[in-house]
């Protein structure tokens, strides 16, 4: 409590004390003795005397003092956070998202249309809509580029740059000669074991660079389930 603030206070109850003091005075005159009414003048002058210098202090106290004035009330949020200026330590960016991501959703979608009529329709609409490269495996992690969609064995989708999302042609069942000798086993994680898997699902692309000197590279081996029905 600063200064001014206390000596206030106490020149209020200095005022309250002698207001008091001086009431019962003025009662114990009265009633004691009537004939000492120039006694009781002289007590009520000085009475208002005394309240005129109090007065006087309480306005020198009040110059003293300055007064607080709040021009403008800040914008808060509820339980007290301030948004005048947005806290930068709050704000945290979005992960980027991977460019292949709508790709492989409508790949998976493809490769569950597989048993039905109509396949090579549907995978060279694919094809033609998402831009894709259609490739054959060269061997040691190297592809060639494909004839047609039917004869292709994996699709590139490109990301940006150079870079290359590659999944497996859904048409083609995944055996034992395609799993050994036809880049599926070094391309992606697979989970099979032996004879014939016919349906595809991509949980990650594979991922190639690809130069036009140097051919394809790969970046990460994607990760495909295999299901034999």
């Amino acid at each position: 409590m600063d200064e001014p603030t206390i000596f206030s206070g106490a020149l209020n109850f200095l005022s309250l004390g002698l207001s008091v003091v001086l009431l019962f005075a003025v009662a114990y005159l009265w009633s004691s003795n009537s004939n000492k009414t120039a006694e009781l003048s002289t007590i009520q002058s000085e009475l208002k005397r005394m309240k005129k210098n109090l007065s006087t202090l309480q306005e020198k106290v009040n110059q003293i003092r300055e007064p607080t004035v709040v021009s403008e009330v800040p914008q808060v949020e509820p339980f007290g956070l301030d948004l005048t200026e947005p806290p930068i330590n709050r704000i945290t960016p979005l992960a980027p998202q991977d460019p292949w991501l709508g790709f492989i959703d409508e790949y998976n979608k493809l490769a569950e249309e597989m048993k039905k009529p109509g396949q090579l329709t549907k995978c060279e609409k694919f094809v033609r809509n998402n831009k894709l490269r259609i490739l054959t495996y060269g061997g040691a992690l190297t592809f060639r580029p494909a004839i047609d969609v039917k004869d292709s064995g994996y699709w590139a989708f490109k990301c940006e740059l150079d870079e290359y999302a590659i999944v497996p042609n859904p048409m083609n069942p995944c055996d034992e000669d395609l799993h050994d000798f036809g880049g599926m086993k070094e391309i992606f994680a697979l989970n099979y074991q032996d004879g014939v898997y016919r349906k595809y699902f991509v949980k990650l692309p594979a991922l190639f660079n690809f130069d036009g000197n140097e051919g394809w590279h790969l970046k990460n081996p994607g990760v495909v389930n295999l299901e034999r029905k």
